[in-house]
């Protein structure tokens, strides 16, 4: 196989090739990895580590690292999206605007994320229509977020397959362990979904061959239920405490268990108590300057980098059998969900996964074209919806105005219409008829002045 990760320079990257590389060797044996980044150096430093994990010496494949996109596409079989459409201080600028005036703030299922859909969404769509002439039958699998966003309109406005993939899917299936009182690596689930990505629900499932709604969930979720002790600490202990607690509620109340234990996920069904754990991430905040931490962020993530690539230089001296997340640049990462895919889409057997794409009749009562979340089966040439996918009656009304604001982005981004930005924005079904709404909107065009120029004239339809 012949594979471009793109954000190539990724710290995340090398734990994950040596898992698929140490799990399925064949994947890479014989072909290519090629690895672009804005950044040269950092994809060489990649490429360098690579070459020296004793996971390469039974792989053995090709490594370049191409200058031009052009040169990193051409006869490829799968394209690796990692870059990241993030940027401080927007993002926490964002985040007080959307506290003041009832919102979550996050990366994907929020107003946030639509802002932040047109950061990166135009450098993808070009990419898929270069791969249209360089690698028509490649598969993108898009990772940043907001992954169902770029997900629909790459499916829908080019002739590229692309799979959205959730980088907490694994997380996800830990969430329920948890939640069951069960190790947090337990493999044994087998669960399916649908929804919106961050705000799945499982539809059905077993755990070691018991049932999940039948059985299991009546029998650990009971009155007496408390959650268990959690890894972790501060605000990473405290939101996962929270979305633990939230889903037990949800489940009692409605006899459905979310997906996710995202929180913005969560803050559409379970808003107070979600509100307030960003009221007191960010009330811990010092006084915010945005010029202080924009230069902040910089010299952060330059020293980070600066470390990666000395230590690529030394490769000798890394202790290669620290596991991850314990060294989380140069540990090998079993748990990721790219070694399933890449099991799958080498040939070496089918994989069961959630993950987004436009409905296309695999999820009832939803158009064809929504951007949703549900779960497929993954082959080497093809993906197959499960069967009998439906959203739980409570839910059906908020699933289909969160797929429709996500859909109409992807229309949007693909259209260069800013008019169907502002009717996205409009879609969007948290406190849209209340009178603060059009002035948090504004705020947010004047957060992301860096954005598009033709889609920033969608601030005028919000005009007073």
């Amino acid at each position: 196989m012949k594979v471009t990760f793109l954000g190539g320079g990724s710290l995340r990257l090398l734990p994950i090739l040596r898992g698929i590389m140490g799990e399925i060797p064949e994947v890479f044996r014989g072909g290519e990895i090629r690895l672009l980044d804005r950044r040269q150096e950092r994809a060489e430093a990649v490429a360098r580590l690579i070459e020296a994990c004793p996971e390469y010496q039974n792989v053995s494949c090709k490594i370049t690292c191409p200058e031009e996109i052009d040169a990193a596409l051409e006869g490829i079989d799968v394209l690796y999206l990692t870059m990241a459409a993030r940027r401080e201080p927007s993002e926490t600028l964002a985040a007080f605007a959307a506290q003041e005036h009832g919102y979550y703030s996050s990366d994907q299922l929020s107003v946030n994320g639509a802002f932040l859909s047109l950061r990166l969404g135009n450098t993808i769509l070009d990419i898929a229509r270069k791969m249209e002439k360089l690698c028509p039958q490649a598969l993108m699998l898009i990772f940043p977020n907001p992954v169902s966003v770029y997900s629909c309109m790459v499916n829908t406005y080019t002739k590229i397959k692309a799979l959205g993939i959730c980088g907490g899917f694994n997380n996800h299936r830990w969430d329920l362990s948890r939640l069951c009182g069960r190790n947090e690596f337990d493999p044994d689930w087998n669960v399916v979904a649908a929804g919106v990505n961050h705000l799945s629900f499982i539809l059905r499932g077993e755990y070691k061959g018991e049932d999940l709604y039948a059985s299991l969930l009546p029998r650990i979720l009971d009155q007496s239920w408390k959650c268990m002790e959690l890894p972790g600490s501060g605000n990473g202990g405290k939101a996962l405490e929270t979305a633990l607690k939230t889903l037990y509620r949800l489940y009692r109340r409605y006899r459905t268990v979310i997906f996710s234990t995202e929180l913005d996920g969560l803050a559409h069904i379970a808003c107070s108590e979600v509100m307030e754990f960003q009221r007191e991430r960010l009330a811990a905040l010092p006084f915010y300057d945005p010029e202080q931490e924009k230069v902040k962020s910089e010299l952060a993530e330059q020293k980070r980098f600066d470390d990666f690539i000395r230590q690529s230089e030394s490769p000798e001296q890394i202790n290669w059998n620290i596991p991850w997340p314990e060294n989380l640049y140069f540990g090998k990462d079993l748990t990721d969900i790219s070694i399933p895919i890449f099991r799958a889409v080498a040939g070496i057997g089918k994989m069961r996964i959630v993950a987004s794409r436009p409905n296309r009749g695999a999820v009832a009562g939803l158009p064809d074209n929504a951007a949703l979340e549900y779960t497929m089966d993954l082959f080497k040439d093809s993906i197959v919806p499960v069967e009998n996918q439906f959203i739980p009656y409570p839910f059906q009304g908020l699933t289909a105005s969160l797929s429709e604001f996500q859909t109409l982005q992807a229309e949007a981004i693909a259209k260069h219409d800013p008019e169907i930005f502002a009717s996205a924005l409009d879609a969007y079904p948290v406190h849209r008829f209340q009178p603060g709404h059009k002035e948090f909107f504004r705020k947010m065009f004047d957060i992301y002045t860096d954005l598009d120029p033709r889609m920033l004239e969608a601030r005028q339809y919000f005009e007073k």
